[in-house]
């Protein structure tokens, strides 16, 4: 309309037409920018749980729009099938004309738009689950991650995205990373991608502030409670941040960054730009092993503000929400952050040297006893990521092996031969700076680490790499011990009969099934006694030779017989009795140790002290 007036005023006045554009120039820009945006809004219906109700201001182009539900969410690597969460889906134009949307496959929509400026949406989303990957809703508190909620257009991805969020008052207060737009109620996102990796906490909860060099952080606890103590958490977290951010050299946030944390007796992480989502259980604070494995997230969580959200594999460069991203690098991506965050917790002191080294025993522990590990190299694991580690079965301990765990050895295997062959000159950080300084803003593709591992160390290192990542050859962790004076007790697993000293422990090769009552089995090791006497997951062992087998007698049992005796096995499988003939193992112990060799000197002190970042006592 103003263009019209425009042009009319000219036609009469002439000189007055340059003056008329550049008002015109002046105006559009602020038309587009309110056309060009897209906006969410987020309430909960008054008697129900579990719900969230989304109303979404699409603007349209196009005849027809297609509205999209993604599958995953980046950092998780797992198909959710988000818009299975979905009902009530609806649609109208700007003017509140109803429109007709169409289910066209099991993520999409279609809407007819052709003489539609703005698509106006409206759906319901169910929260089935408490999840670091999922949303939920509930009176006592709300966890919003994006990718299970929003819906996007092909045209609207790359567009702003304003954030409202509508809940009374006893449901708490709204926490988020994302910054709040001008108008000083919403949120604003630059595109969806950045609105999908900022999850928003809904709660009554304390909040703990802190700063580092200038940086602010927050600490978040929902479900805080009588058996948490916030204030040392938040001294404890801002500890490993001064330890992984003094590790880097460098900080890339650009605003303050959140630790939104949920005590509601779950466990992991998920990590973000200016956040990351985490949960554990309300008393895990007041067991000082189970406090260890919460501050592990929190240092793992962190140190992916570099290692994964700036330097990126090439083939996550900009995520495909629909369907699977295929790589090879989440050894590097999550492996090597799993050697560093235990070590990030030594240099931090928040853990002693013997802590330490109880985590990489439990690490070497878990390679050693997976039979996959022989089966699969760790990069081939890394690209099964989508069809194994998130969704284990039966035989996966036989069939893969986690990048997460041959990842952490891999990097302490590593870092040992670089320090070795260097005498002390070179390491692993040296590498991981040098590979950000290059990568943060440029994915990196399979080779990239490789060549900068033989710009610091040389060929050698380069070659010795590749064994370890494209074969299946062990680890020598021995090698790498003994550089520091320290050997690995892998153990025998023996027991004292009071009378004829120590007798072995036999085992059948099982990992029980702990959800069932009995002696269920949950899983065969390849190669065991038990598998090759046929044992399957799922049967139920009811005894051994003669003798009844239950919980209780199962020690004094495995005891009483030796390990290369043959005997039988009275098992249940579906309902029918199956007698087997098995010849028993050694068992598997239930736990390796690293100790000090007896030569054990000073030049070894020195090694660890440098590794550690804390002195030796």
């Amino acid at each position: 309309m103003l263009l019209k007036v425009a042009l009319g005023w000219s036609r009469k006045w002439g000189y007055l037409m340059p003056f008329l554009f550049l008002v015109v120039l002046f105006l559009m820009p602020q038309a587009v920018s309110a056309a060009g945006e897209v906006r969410h809004s987020l309430s909960y219906p008054k008697h129900k749980e579990q719900l969230i109700l989304v109303r979404s201001e699409f603007p349209v182009t196009t005849a027809v729009t297609e509205l999209i539900m993604p599958n995953w969410t980046p950092g998780s690597y797992s198909i959710q099938n988000y818009a299975a969460n979905v009902d009530r889906i609806s649609a109208v134009s700007g003017d509140g004309t109803a429109l007709q949307v169409q289910k066209i496959s099991k993520d999409r929509w279609q809407v007819n738009t052709s003489q539609v400026g703005k698509l106006v949406v409206h759906y319901e989303v169910f929260t089935p689950k408490i999840n670091v990957n999922a949303s939920w809703a509930s009176r006592a508190f709300s966890l919003i991650n994006g990718a299970s909620v929003f819906l996007y257009t092909a045209q609207s991805r790359n567009l702003p995205q304003l954030l409202s969020i509508v809940a009374d008052k006893d449901r708490g207060e709204v926490f988020t990373a994302m910054p709040l737009a001008q108008d000083g109620s919403s949120y604003q996102a630059d595109n969806y991608d950045e609105l999908v990796d900022n999850p928003v906490a809904v709660a009554k909860a304390p909040s703990y502030h802190f700063s580092y060099k200038k940086q602010d952080y927050v600490l978040l606890n929902v479900g805080d409670n009588e058996f948490w103590d916030g204030e040392q958490a938040a001294q404890d977290v801002k500890k490993i941040v001064a330890e992984t951010q003094s590790f880097w050299r460098t900080n890339p946030l650009k605003r303050p960054y959140w630790f939104l944390n949920f005590a509601v007796e779950g466990s992991g992480g998920l990590e973000h730009d200016h956040s990351t989502v985490m949960m554990t259980g309300r008393r895990q604070m007041r067991d000082r092993d189970n406090y260890i494995k919460w501050l592990g997230i929190v240092a793992h969580e962190f140190f992916h503000v570099w290692n994964v959200r700036r330097m990126r594999p090439l083939e996550l460069a900009r995520y495909d929400y629909q369907h699977e991203q295929y790589t090879s690098q989440l050894w590097l991506a999550e492996g090597l952050t799993s050697f560093y965050d235990n070590l990030l917790m030594s240099r931090a002191a928040l853990i002693e040297p013997e802590e330490y080294m109880a985590l990489l025993a439990q690490d070497i522990y878990r390679l050693e006893t997976t039979p996959g590990r022989l089966l699969r190299p760790v990069t081939e694991a890394s690209m099964d990521t989508w069809i194994r580690h998130y969704q284990p079965n039966a035989n996966s301990i036989n069939s893969t092996i986690s990048y997460y765990t041959k990842g952490a050895v891999i990097g302490f295997v590593l870092d040992t031969y670089l320090r070795k062959e260097s005498k002390g000159r070179h390491n692993l950080d040296q590498v991981m700076r040098k590979m950000y300084s290059l990568h943060a803003n440029k994915p990196y593709n399979s080779g990239a680490f490789k060549k900068v591992l033989v710009d610091v160390g040389g060929s050698e290192a380069g070659a010795f790499l590749q064994s370890l990542l494209t074969t299946t050859i062990e680890l020598d962790v021995d090698v790498a011990l003994d550089w520091y004076g320290l050997r690995l007790e892998r153990g025998v697993t023996t027991t004292s009969d009071g009378q004829n000293g120590q007798q072995q422990e036999i085992g059948f090769g099982v990992i029980w099934d702990e959800d069932r009552p009995g002696l269920v089995v949950k899983a065969v090791r390849a190669g065991s006694g038990g598998s090759i006497a046929g044992l399957m997951p799922q049967d139920e062992i009811l005894a051994i030779g003669d003798e009844r087998l239950t919980p209780d007698t199962l020690k004094s049992l495995m005891t009483s017989f030796y390990p290369g005796e043959e005997t039988t096995l009275l098992i249940s499988r579906r309902g029918r009795i199956i007698s087997l003939d098995i010849k028993l193992d050694t068992a598997i112990p239930e736990r390796f140790d690293i100790v000090l060799q007896a030569g054990f000197r000073k030049r070894h002190i020195k090694r660890l002290q440098s590794l550690l970042g804390q002195a030796l006592q």
